[in-house]
């Protein structure tokens, strides 16, 4: 092969340097003899590189301000993007209090009643009524008396009970025996002083004398037969075939 000569050496590399797709190689070696193409040397085009994406600017015209009347241009400012819209988040139902059930209020024990117990005597009641009772000895019996001019069975009882703090209206001897707010004590073994006692004499089918016990099997009332107040036994035969119930207000 044939020495090419430093001309074709310098274009071929210049070629390939400046990026030439194709260079021929041309023998210029004698003047006389006609250009040859030789050959050609193929190189492979540079990529160009690509272009970094610039953003868009806007030329502002502020020659207006400028003493030199040139224009300036300023680069727009780069457009905020628009936020995403996020969703709303979703509202978690609220829940509803639980109702606390309110309590049933206990029914408390209904209380047994205790048995009733025989009530403590009255004994400065008791021994008033009996001392008024003995002041009126041998006052006069008076058929439904009340006063001290004279007494019944019925009257001396209601004269005694209000004069010793017991405020009575006036009543026979049966009604008193039926006022039930007094115990009524049906064997002469209980009697206690105070107590006003009922009997049925004669032939009588109800109460007709009351009489006020004084204690120590005596008693106290305006007889008839002896026509004044009088005091007497009570355990007698009379007296206690006589004898009904009685009522104890002390």
């Amino acid at each position: 092969m044939k020495r090419l000569s430093a001309f074709s050496l310098c274009a071929l590399l210049l070629a390939a340097l400046f990026g030439c797709t194709e260079a021929q190689i041309i023998d210029s070696r004698a003047e006389q003899d006609p250009i040859r193409i030789i050959g050609t040397v193929q190189s492979a085009a540079p990529t160009a590189a690509p272009a970094e994406s610039q953003p868009e600017t806007q030329v502002v015209d502020t020659s207006g301000g400028n003493a030199d009347g040139k224009k300036t241009e300023e680069a727009a400012s780069t457009a905020t993007p628009a936020p995403l819209h996020t969703a709303a988040p979703t509202e978690a139902p609220t829940p509803k209090p639980t109702e606390t059930p309110t309590p049933k209020p206990t029914e408390e024990p209904t209380a047994t009643p205790a048995p009733t117990a025989t009530p403590e005597p009255d004994l400065e009641g008791a021994d008033r009524f009996v001392a008024i009772a003995e002041s009126l000895i041998d006052i006069p019996y008076l058929r439904g008396g009340t006063t001290t001019d004279g007494f019944d069975p019925g009257g001396f009882v209601y004269y005694c009970l209000n004069k010793a703090g017991v405020k009575v209206s006036h009543r026979s001897s049966k009604g008193y025996s039926e006022t039930e707010a007094w115990t009524r004590i049906d064997s002469m073994d209980d009697l206690r002083k105070g107590d006003i006692l009922f009997f049925m004499t004669g032939s009588n089918e109800s109460v007709n004398c009351a009489c006020i016990y004084l204690g120590n099997g005596r008693m106290i009332y305006p007889s008839s037969s002896k026509g004044v107040v009088i005091t007497t036994k009570l355990h007698t035969d009379y007296w206690e075939s006589a004898f009904v119930f009685a009522r104890r207000v002390f």
